[in-house]
């Protein structure tokens, strides 16, 4: 049946689109708002009522970050209502029977293949029922306990739509761009105006940004500046000693907020001696393994950093 409903739409989108460019991000708009992607759900969330935050996860083949990206949700949100929600983008074969277990408030999804990062993000940001929303990266890592100071911030302005963390660690063509490691979007203020959230459809104006497919958190981004200029909280975000991460501060060093790992994911599908981004992936893999060991030992040092990374680049 479900495949039925989901060739009659598809072949609605394509008789109701007149414009080819567009048929396809409205046919991929259409198959996450209505749950017509072939998948399976491993684990609905036990949860009763309405939470207060949804955390949401996408995550592709680094099993290990997603397990410590969610122990670390649990750890500090343990006090509220939340749910977290988690899709995985079609990943080898992978044991997500250990994530559903750490905690029946998880919800894992399973796409049958791999429908890409946007893909994921508009599926999983439909699904969210909190009116605040937590989208995460699968290598970030929550560190410390401050919703009421973001909640204070919502309520004190209400024309703001989400806080993100500004990226000083990486060049963009725009001084207003984020980074995606943790976004926290009031939902029932942005979906009224801006939906669908993500990339789907006719571009925003471009101006100084720069668009790729994959990097549907600009977009996100950019709307809501069309929609509200004075519209995003920002963060600082930081290096740390490990070279290849960030570290975020809500309003000053004292005062961590997320830890994000780069490439945790892609640094699998290389070999050693590649380069990614002018890192050795071997090196990144190393520093990556450090990290994880440092974690499990309560040894990880976050403290910031403006000398250059411990990593070996080309060249």
């Amino acid at each position: 049946m479900r495949r039925l409903v989901s060739a009659l739409l598809r072949k609605a989108t394509i008789l109701a689109s007149r414009d080819p460019s567009t048929r396809y991000d409205l046919w991929r708009h259409l198959r996450c708002r209505f749950d017509l992607v072939e998948g399976e759900w491993l684990q609905r969330a036990k949860t009763a009522g309405r939470p207060r935050f949804s955390f949401i996860v996408a995550h592709k083949d680094c099993v290990e970050f997603l397990e410590v990206c969610v122990r670390s949700i649990c750890a500090q949100a343990g006090a509220m209502e939340f749910e977290i929600i988690v899709v995985d983008d079609g990943s080898q074969p992978t044991d997500l029977g250990r994530i559903a277990k750490i905690s029946p408030r998880i919800s894992l999804f399973r796409f049958a293949e791999g429908g890409g990062h946007p893909n994921a993000l508009q599926w999983l940001y439909c699904r969210a029922r909190a009116p605040l929303v937590v989208i995460m990266d699968q290598d970030a890592v929550l560190l410390d306990d401050h919703w009421d100071s973001f909640l204070a911030e919502f309520e004190r302005r209400p024309e703001l739509l989400l806080i993100g963390v500004r990226d000083q660690c990486r060049l963009r063509n725009s001084p207003q761009m984020l980074h995606p490691s943790f976004i926290l979007v009031h939902k029932e203020r942005y979906d009224a105006t801006l939906s669908p959230p993500f990339f789907f459809g006719p571009k925003p104006d471009e101006g100084n940004y720069r668009f790729v497919p994959e990097e549907a958190y600009y977009a996100f981004f950019c709307k809501a500046l069309r929609q509200n200029a004075d519209s995003i909280q920002y963060l600082e975000q930081y290096q740390t000693h490990y070279g290849f991460g960030t570290v975020a501060y809500l309003d000053r060093p004292d005062r961590r907020v997320i830890y994000h790992q780069w490439y945790s994911g892609r640094v699998h599908a290389f070999k050693d001696d590649d380069i990614l981004e002018g890192f050795r992936v071997g090196d990144l893999r190393d520093a990556t393994q450090r990290f994880l060991r440092d974690h499990r030992n309560g040894n990880v040092d976050l403290s910031p950093r403006t000398d250059p990374p411990e990593i070996q680049t080309k060249g």
